[in-house]
């Protein structure tokens, strides 16, 4: 997001900045766009801890400001263009929720689809039987024991895959840790009172078992417009430089002055 400034008055100015070092003014100018992009910056994550449930560390360091320097006037707000370690931005993550529309695959959505698992135009939200880390989203461990189980690693990764003797640990009661053993199992279509998803069996030793989802399918969500990051992150940094320049003006013309 660039922020574009016209300044009203400015021959006024600087001639009353006359005898002044050259460049004092470019210095008040560059003070007031770095205060403006802080502002926006500061605003654009106030703005996402009130829009989403516990947004997560790496959404919210995914706002990034870069300010102005004597060589460049010009701050700009926007999101790490970098990524995480599979090159996912938080701007990806957030498009939907920024623009409207149908989100993007996830990366375990994506490999499940390709392996025949979630059904083409299936996304996937947690069932109850997921395993949630603090801010409500679906811990990486049990997403990968799942890829696993369903051995959707391709070649570069097929080592991650579960033999079929790691299925049967897992199908064996832990004595150690008191965890009781399941299987994992998939329906593409709807079983009784069973949506399509990603389920859990357990088997007890007394006999009878029981069922529980843990990854369900469905069709794709349409997201509205809902995190206004621009507009909230724009209408800060203007308000802000139109104190701050006059501040550092006011600051300048006294210190040419004395």
């Amino acid at each position: 997001m660039r922020v574009g400034i016209t300044i009203k008055g400015l021959t006024e100015v600087r001639d009353r900045l006359r005898g002044l070092a050259s460049g004092k003014l470019n210095v008040a100018i560059k003070a007031a766009l770095n205060d403006a992009a802080h502002a926006g910056y500061e605003a654009g994550r106030n703005e996402m801890r009130r829009v989403f449930d516990r947004p997560t560390p790496w959404v919210l360091g995914g706002i990034r400001y870069i300010k102005a320097t004597a060589s460049k006037l010009e701050a700009r707000i926007d999101f790490d263009h970098w990524g995480n370690k599979t090159l996912v931005t938080v701007a990806d993550v957030l498009r939907a929720e920024i623009d409207g529309g149908q989100r993007r695959y996830k990366r375990h959505e994506s490999a499940l689809r390709l392996a025949g698992i979630l059904p083409a135009g299936m996304f996937i939200v947690p069932g109850a039987a997921a395993e949630r880390d603090a801010y409500g989203n679906m811990k990486g461990s049990q997403i990968v024991q799942i890829l696993a189980w369903f051995r959707t690693f391709g070649e570069q990764g097929y080592r991650a895959n579960m033999t079929d003797k790691g299925r049967a640990r897992l199908g064996r009661d832990s004595k150690r840790t008191g965890r009781a053993g399941f299987q994992y199992f998939v329906l593409k279509q709807r079983h009784g009172k069973l949506l399509p998803g990603i389920y859990k069996r357990y088997a007890f030793s007394g006999g009878g078992s029981a069922v529980k989802p843990v990854m369900i399918f469905v069709r794709s969500p349409n997201y509205r417009k809902r995190f206004d990051f621009y507009g909230v992150t724009r209408e800060a940094a203007l308000e802000q430089f139109h104190r701050s320049f006059p501040f550092w003006l006011s600051r300048l013309l006294k210190e040419g002055g004395r």
